[in-house]
């Protein structure tokens, strides 16, 4: 990590909120209230391999993303580590440990090409920016219930579904959390392997890439450099239901 330098945090968010998904925490903040959490915070940068919050470590402060992307990873009991999300600009990650004071219970590391911008903020400061701020406790609220909604569906995905269904399920939901609009389709704003791909919804690197290939057959999907382009959510989303 690197500590803060003479950027100011604001001007940072002002440059990147564009970017920011619509339902994103920081996004969803008035600018008064966004400012007032920036200032209250420290700006720090990651490069890419970096760790932001290590897995059961006793800390209690919170990242705001302001440019990043992030993978959540957790240590599985057989070794090696299970990617259980990704979180780019706009996000926090480290919420509930801030909020509750237990251990971390993930790992939070730099994953993209480009550092990581961040405002550290301190847990007793974050409680109370939202005690001052009740929107914005509606809003974190409301940020945590989608990413256990997120994790409850994975976890009926893993349970109900097959291989091609949970992978053409996870690329709709990272089209429609972290896609934007270009001219051909939405293309989806985060760069991930096929094995990290399938690691969200525990599947192999083999059947992923079958997956993946008959989506693309299918015109579901079209490989645009290293991301993926979605030319029509309603016909990818159509896809996914039963039957």
């Amino acid at each position: 990590m690197e500590g803060a330098r003479p950027v100011d945090a604001w001007k940072i968010a002002r440059e990147r909120r564009a970017e920011w998904p619509r339902t994103s925490f920081l996004a969803e903040l008035d600018l008064p209230v966004l400012q007032d959490f920036l200032i209250t915070g420290e700006l720090v940068r990651f490069r890419k391999g970096d760790v932001l919050l290590s897995e059961k470590e006793p800390s209690a402060h919170a990242f705001l993303l302001l440019d990043a992307c992030v993978n959540v990873t957790a240590q599985l009991d057989t070794g090696g580590q299970a990617l259980l999300a990704i979180r780019v600009g706009g996000d926090v990650v480290g919420e509930v440990a801030a909020m509750d004071g237990g251990g971390r219970s993930a790992t939070v590391s730099a994953c993209g090409q480009q550092p990581v911008v961040a405002v550290r903020v301190e847990g007793q400061e974050l409680r109370s920016l939202l005690g001052r701020y009740p929107d914005a406790a509606i809003s974190l609220a409301a940020a945590v219930g989608r990413k256990l909604r997120a994790a409850n569906r994975r976890r009926v995905d893993i349970t109900g579904c097959k291989a091609p269904a949970r992978i053409a399920r996870v690329v709709l939901e990272l089209a429609e959390d972290y896609g934007c609009p270009v001219p051909r389709g939405t293309l989806i704003g985060v760069n991930l392997t096929q094995i990290e791909l399938g690691s969200l919804v525990s599947v192999g690197e083999t059947m992923t890439q079958r997956a993946l290939r008959d989506l693309r057959e299918s015109g579901l999907v079209v490989n645009f450099g290293r991301r993926l382009l979605v030319p029509d959510l309603a016909a990818l989303r159509a896809a996914t239901r039963p039957g």
